[in-house]
């Protein structure tokens, strides 16, 4: 099974003060992000693709690497990913 870059319907943001945290109903879990997580977890609708999501990132933290950049876009949607936080598609 894969996932498409879009956040799972079911899983909520709580915003408090400069933290965003996702929380999970389906498994009791919230989880705190830090700002490279926010701004992708933002683009995750489905509609934009990694390298959408690099660049729009890229915007926020020009003083990174692109390099570093694109590494972190991908291990943040691993992540989304391993967690459940996204759709899953195919059979």
């Amino acid at each position: 099974m894969t996932y498409i870059n879009q956040k799972r319907k079911e899983v909520r943001t709580i915003q408090i003060e400069q933290e965003l945290m996702l929380h999970d109903p389906a498994v009791h879990k919230v989880y705190v992000l830090n700002p490279t997580a926010v701004c992708v977890w933002d683009l995750c609708d489905g509609k934009h693709t990694i390298e959408q999501m690099v660049a729009a990132v890229s915007t926020q933290f020009d003083n990174t690497a692109q390099a570093d950049i694109s590494e972190d876009v991908q291990q943040t949607l691993d992540w989304f990913s391993e967690y459940g936080l996204l759709e899953k598609k195919g059979s």
